[in-house]
């Protein structure tokens, strides 16, 4: 899947910690704005609050970025 997306470095910063499990780390207005471009979706952990996961489009953003 070719993924078109271009974003900020704040918002790279916000995907990657999501991609290594650290969600909480990212800014409530960075994570809305991954929500509204669908590359993260919400994870519920039961007692630990809404976390996110990425989405396939996310996760496909992530590793054409390893390039």
């Amino acid at each position: 899947m070719n993924v078109a997306i271009q974003l900020e470095k704040h918002e790279v910063s916000g995907l990657e910690c999501v991609a290594e499990g650290r969600a909480s780390a990212v800014p409530e207005s960075i994570a809305s704005r991954l929500l509204a471009m669908g590359l993260v979706q919400p994870l519920n952990a039961q007692g630990h609050g809404v976390t996110l996961q990425l989405t396939p489009k996310g996760l496909s953003f992530i590793r054409s970025s390893d390039m």
